[in-house]
C-alpha cells in the first residue's frame, strides 16, 4: 500500500513525480528513528487509508508502515514505549506521519489526546469526516464483510459496546483533542473533497503541513477503496481461508486459492444498510446536534449530509 522511497531528497519536492515516487518509511525508519510531527486521527471509514497513501507519495513526507500504530491507546501499543514508536519513522523526513482512526473512538479509548500531547505537542493533526450516516453504513459493511456482525443492524447500533454512533459524533471526538491542542494545529477535511477534487484537497493538506503544495502524482487520480464493492464470505469461504493459512494449506500455491475464490460461490454482495431506519430518533437527534456543533467549529455547512433530512 505504501509507495517506495523517493528519488528526490526530503525537502526538495518536484512538481510532478513518476509513478514510483514517494516518501513512506520502510517500517523501521532511519537508525534511531524519530517521533512523528503528523497524525491522521480519523475518522474510521472516512478515507484515511487513501489519505495515508497519497501523503506518502510526497517526497517531503514519510508515512509509517504499518499505517495504524495505535500507540497512544493504552489498551493497544502504549505499553510498548516511545522507543518502539520512534522506530516506525524516518528521522530524515521533513514530515513524518501515521494514521490511526482508533484515536477518535472516545470514550471507548480514554486519554488518547493527553498521551499524544505529552509526546508530540507540536504535531499537526488531520481529521477526515463524512456524512455521519454514510460513515456508520461503511463501518458496518466493513465488519459484516469480515463476519464480525451477524446482520441485525438495529440491535448492533443499540448495543452499548459498539462504537458506530460514537465515531460519527465528530465534534465530540474533536473536543477531546482541542483540550490539548490549539485549533490551528488541527485540520478538518471532508472525504467528499478528495473524491471530487483530490488534487485541490491535497494541495490544501500540503500547505497545512508546510511542504511543497505544487507536488502532484499520477496516483492522485485513482480511487482506492469503495464500500459498494464489498462482499461477505460464506461459511465455506471462511473455512477455506482458515485452511489456506495452515501448514498444509501453504503447500498449495496462492494461485490455487485465488482460483477457488473466483470459481466457487464463496462470496455474496452486501446490500447497503438503511442506517436511518435502524437508528432510533434519539440517536438521530444526537448526531444532528453534534453535526451542528461541528458546523460552528469549522465554519463549513456540510449541507450534503443526509443527517439534516427530516
Amino acid at each position: 500500500m505504501e509507495a517506495s522511497t523517493p528519488s528526490t531528497k526530503p525537502g526538495r519536492a518536484t512538481k510532478q513525480a513518476p509513478a514510483g515516487a514517494g516518501g513512506d518509511a520502510n517500517g523501521t525508519g532511519a537508525p534511531g528513528g524519530a517521533l512523528p510531527n503528523l497524525v491522521v486521527i480519523g475518522a474510521q471509514k472516512c478515507g484515511t487509508s487513501g489519505l495515508h497513501y497519497h501523503l506518502g507519495l510526497h517526497p517531503e513526507i514519510s508515512m509509517s508502515k504499518p499505517k495504524e500504530l495505535n500507540f497512544f491507546i493504552e489498551e493497544r501499543n502504549w505499553p510498548r514505549g516511545v522507543e518502539w514508536y520512534k522506530r516506525h519513522f524516518d528521522a530524515r523526513a521533513r514530515v513524518r506521519g501515521e494514521s490511526s482512526p482508533n484515536y477518535t473512538a472516545y470514550p471507548h479509548h480514554l486519554g488518547v489526546a493527553q498521551r499524544m500531547r505529552s509526546q508530540i505537542p507540536d504535531a499537526r493533526l488531520i481529521y477526515v469526516v463524512r456524512d455521519p450516516l454514510s460513515r456508520i453504513a461503511a463501518h458496518w459493511v466493513h465488519n459484516y464483510a469480515k463476519r464480525r456482525e451477524k446482520g441485525d443492524l438495529r440491535a448492533t447500533l443499540a448495543h452499548p459496546n459498539t462504537s458506530y454512533i460514537l465515531r460519527s459524533q465528530y465534534h465530540m471526538q474533536l473536543k477531546e483533542f482541542l483540550r490539548h491542542y490549539p485549533r490551528e494545529q488541527i485540520l478538518v477535511l471532508q472525504q467528499s473533497d478528495f473524491r471530487r477534487e483530490r488534487g485541490v484537497a491535497l494541495r490544501g493538506v500540503f500547505e497545512f503541513l508546510g511542504v511543497d503544495p505544487d507536488f502532484t502524482h499520477p496516483s492522485f487520480e485513482r480511487e482506492r477503496h469503495v464500500t459498494s464493492r464489498k462482499t461477505r464470505a460464506t461459511r465455506l469461504a471462511a473455512r477455506l481461508e482458515r485452511i489456506s493459512k495452515t501448514r498444509r494449506g501453504r503447500l498449495l500455491p496462492p494461485k490455487v486459492w485465488f482460483a477457488l475464490d473466483e470459481r466457487l460461490p464463496l462470496r455474496r454482495p452486501i446490500e447497503r444498510p438503511d442506517v436511518r431506519a435502524a437508528l432510533g430518533e434519539e440517536s438521530l437527534r444526537v448526531l444532528r446536534e453534534d453535526a451542528e456543533r461541528l458546523r460552528e467549529l469549522t465554519g463549513r455547512d456540510f449541507a450534503s449530509w443526509s443527517i439534516w433530512e427530516a
